[in-house]
């Protein structure tokens, strides 16, 4: 959803600009006709400013478009290489979490440090966090609470390839390869509600 709004509000300063850049065209050369043709006959020289309106704004046109073509060129390349990242990233990640008994450390370590460098140059930014916080929690976290970071990271990804997600709840994407999911959300609401209900801890005293 992020990423649409992104979009249209991108589309809309653009096209924003696009008309200002026209009508600030249009009553340039309204000026600069008028200095050069002064003295003229008026119906000459409204026809010379019409001309010159014209073709500038048609020029303009041309060149604005042109930027336009290149800028959605260039979006359509980095998303056509953020695919294989992604899915390469998906694959690798599920198969260790449905077979985390049959994976080995030092192979998931390398994929680790060999996908890094590409989701740095291709991912969007809310997938960076998401990447990034669940390396981070997977050293330090259990397993159980982890995979719940996993699934952030799969939402970011839906999202930047235009998905919504709006109809999507916690542990609806984990459902699809995690069978005790709604044991696992239990514990976590539990865990939840227990920290909710646990007053925080007195500050400790000072040495001075």
């Amino acid at each position: 959803m992020r990423a649409f709004i992104r979009g249209m509000v991108s589309l809309a300063l653009l096209a924003a600009l696009l008309v200002g850049a026209v009508e600030a065209l249009v009553f340039l050369a309204r000026y600069v006709g008028r200095q050069v043709f002064h003295g003229v006959n008026p119906t000459v020289a409204a026809a010379a400013v019409t001309a010159m309106a014209t073709v500038i704004v048609t020029v303009a046109t041309l060149v604005i478009g042109r930027y336009i073509e290149r800028r959605k060129a260039v979006e359509s390349e980095i998303r056509a290489s953020k695919i294989p990242v992604y899915t390469r990233l998906v694959s690798g990640l599920m198969r260790t979490v449905m077979n985390p008994d049959s994976s080995n450390p030092e192979e998931l370590a390398q994929f680790l440090r060999e996908i890094t460098p590409d989701l740095i140059t291709w991912a969007s930014d809310d997938v960076l966090l998401a990447w990034s916080k669940f390396k981070r929690e997977v050293q330090v976290i259990a397993a159980e609470d982890t995979i719940f970071s996993f699934e952030e990271l799969l939402s970011a990804i839906r999202q930047d390839f235009g998905h919504t997600g709006n109809k999507m709840k916690e542990g609806d994407l984990l459902a699809l390869f995690v069978n005790d999911i709604e044991e696992q959300l239990a514990r976590r609401r539990t865990q939840r509600g227990r920290r909710a209900t646990t007053p925080p801890s007195p500050p400790a005293p000072s040495n001075g």
